[in-house]
């Protein structure tokens, strides 16, 4: 509910009461006032009219000597009687005279003549008359009455008039007080809200709208409100706190800035020389060792393995911290990812004694639109962890669609368990698994290692994917992490066209004796970059900065060019601008960089500046193989176009 609409809720009861107060108040006065003139005119009545006609009609007899004979003092009450009748038809009220001493009726202009009960009446001295009035009821009416006693002739005169003329005029006045309570109410509940909306709501909405400006852009934002009053203050406030945020945002910008280039820098500082390490390892296992000698070049390539994994888990959580991860959505054949996913680490469960079992639901046949290299991410590290704490058990991994595919593509949300039979978590921690740098226990870190970054990496990818990871366990039974996520569906109808392209690609390879020159200025880089692509038959030649790189491709007879980015003399970047710039044919010689860095958006600006495509350091043979049937891939497609 909006503030000023909270406010008439409000402020409306509250007028509503203290109108009402105020208009029963008016009524009750109206109502004495009322009644109180109705008194003051029936006893006028009787002591200026009725009594003043008695009094007449008797000095008339004294002065005429006749106050004694019962006859002209009956003449003269009969004149008083008449004078009555008249005043009745002019006055609408009626007129009773009652004999004291024997308690009769002696002339009333009623029909049925009923003399009011005054034991409850009000005593007034009135003309120097003592007059008794008040409210009675006779003949199941209301009356008001007046009466007084006319001593010398032992009388008792009353005035009667009806009280609907009373009613009727507290009824006129309590219909006058509710239309003046309610017109009194809707103007001043008007005016209220104006001046709430001028006062209060207006400047809420200049400050909430600041408020919303400063979420969105974090800039300094100016309030047009020049109110010396709470508003006015805080809305000076909320001006200066956005100068502040605009301050920190900038510092925090310019801080992450700061901290991805020092991860950039460390990544390349590190996996240069990780490189080599695994790089001279791998080569190291295909020659002639002893056992000892294996085991301990086996030893050393894990190690550099392990090692790698952690740099890559620091720099995955600092892409999605810094919110440098986005979504790269492509479509796949999920269930044979997942496959090949189970095939690969296949040879970890073995080693632990452990059996990996896979089953699907709704998959086959089936491509799906989602991040596949995040999936993939998020499947091994609980895969790999399920192996690691599973030592002789079992790991299932089931996945399923929760509606079946159509064959258009359509909205779907896909589950993924990996449940183990491992050692479990203790309850305790299972609130924490997904915190940073955590483990179970810290005898965890020393008995199966880790860095404790993978669960936390999985949970923050799978959000990004809109879904979650959820964690069921019990110790010494084993876990089960459920992994849900948004993604697109259909269902795969093959055709020749694919199974065509399919053969295309099993029948794939790369020529023998393709010129590379390797542009790497550190020496152990150079010796294990040019041993695998010696295994993958390529002629391989060997320059340590760009500059003699750039002079090379000038010469001539290149296939493709391996450039390292960071070098002495020349960097790789203003290497391959030089290269592009060459002419003819030598300008669109591949380029294919070689960087430690592992931040996609310095891979997006190395391609900017003319790579055709970017191998990461560590470098495998098998990712320099499918760059090079990329590029080989692509110039066979250019040619036949």
């Amino acid at each position: 509910m909006r503030i000023k609409s909270k406010l008439l809720v409000i402020y409306i009861p509250i007028l509503l009461i203290g109108m009402a107060l105020t208009g029963y108040w008016a009524y009750l006065t109206a109502y004495d006032s009322v009644r109180e003139r109705e008194y003051q005119l029936l006893t006028q009545t009787l002591t200026l009219n009725v009594l003043e006609i008695i009094d007449e009609r008797r000095e008339l007899l004294i002065e005429s000597g006749l106050e004694n004979v019962p006859v002209f003092r009956e003449a003269y009450q009969k004149e008083v009687f008449e004078e009555l009748k008249s005043l009745q038809q002019a006055t609408d009220r009626h007129f009773t005279i009652s004999d004291k001493s024997a308690d009769t009726v002696v002339f009333s202009t009623m029909e049925h003549t009923v003399v009011p009960n005054v034991e409850d009446a009000t005593i007034a001295t009135i003309a120097s008359r003592k007059v008794a009035f008040g409210e009675s009821n006779i003949n199941d009416a209301d009356v008001l009455f007046a009466c007084a006693e006319f001593a010398p002739w032992n009388w008792k005169v009353t005035v009667l008039q009806p009280a609907d003329a009373l009613q009727s005029s507290l009824s006129t006045i309590a219909w006058l007080t509710s239309l003046v309570t309610l017109f009194a109410v809707v103007t001043v509940s008007l005016l209220m809200g104006r001046v709430t909306q001028v006062f209060v709501v207006a400047p809420i909405e200049k400050i909430k709208s600041a408020a919303s400006r400063i979420a969105l852009d974090h800039k300094k934002v100016s309030i047009d409100l020049q109110q010396n009053d709470e508003l006015g203050s805080l809305a000076r406030d909320v001006e200066a706190m956005s100068g502040e945020i605009e301050q920190y945002v900038a510092q925090a910008q310019q801080a992450n800035r700061a901290k991805t280039d020092f991860l950039a820098v460390m990544s390349h500082e590190i996996r240069t020389p990780l490189n080599g390490i695994q790089g001279l390892a791998t080569l190291l296992l295909d020659t002639q060792l002893s056992d000892k000698q294996h085991q301990y070049a086996s030893d050393l390539k894990s190690s550099a393995s392990i090692l790698a994994n952690v740099i890559n888990d620091v720099l995955d959580l600092s892409k999605i911290e810094s919110g440098m991860s986005e979504v790269d959505v492509t479509e796949f054949d999920l269930d044979a990812m997942l496959n090949d996913l189970i095939t690969l680490l296949g040879t970890n469960a073995s080693a632990n004694s452990t059996r990996l079992v896979y089953k699907s639901k709704n998959m086959e046949s089936v491509a799906v639109t989602s991040d596949i290299t995040k999936l993939r991410q998020i499947i091994i590290n609980l895969v790999s962890n399920a192996i690691k704490f599973t030592h002789k058990g079992t790991v299932t991994i089931s996945a399923k669609l929760k509606q079946p595919s159509r064959d258009t593509v359509s909205e779907n949300h896909l589950v993924i368990a990996v449940k183990d039979t491992g050692i479990g978590i203790e309850p305790d921690r299972l609130g924490h698994i997904f915190d940073k740098f955590t483990q179970s226990d810290s005898s965890i870190t020393r008995k199966y290692g880790g860095s404790g970054l993978g669960l936390a990496i999985a949970k923050q990818l799978a959000q990004i994917l809109g879904g979650d990871i959820k964690v069921v366990s019990k110790v010494g039974e084993g876990s089960c992490f459920t992994v849900t996520a948004n993604v697109q569906s259909r269902r795969m109808v093959e055709t020749s066209a694919d199974l065509d392209s399919a053969r295309q690609a099993e029948r794939a390879s790369l020529p023998e004796g393709i010129k590379v020159l390797l542009a790497e200025d550190n020496a152990i880089n150079a010796v294990v970059a040019q041993a695998l692509l010696e295994q993958l038959k390529c002629d391989v030649e060997h320059v340590d900065n760009g500059l003699k790189a750039a002079a090379r491709v000038e010469e001539g007879g290149i296939d493709v060019v391996f450039m390292d980015v960071h070098m002495p003399v020349m960097d790789g970047i203003e290497a391959t601008k030089r290269i592009r710039k060459l002419d003819g044919e030598l300008s669109k010689i591949p380029v294919i960089g070689l960087t430690a860095e592992a931040f996609k958006e310095r891979h997006v600006s190395f391609k900017e500046a003319g790579m055709d495509d970017i191998v990461t350091k560590p470098v495998t043979v098998e990712a320099l193989q499918e760059s090079l049937l990329k590029l080989a891939l692509n110039q066979e497609v250019s040619d036949n176009s």
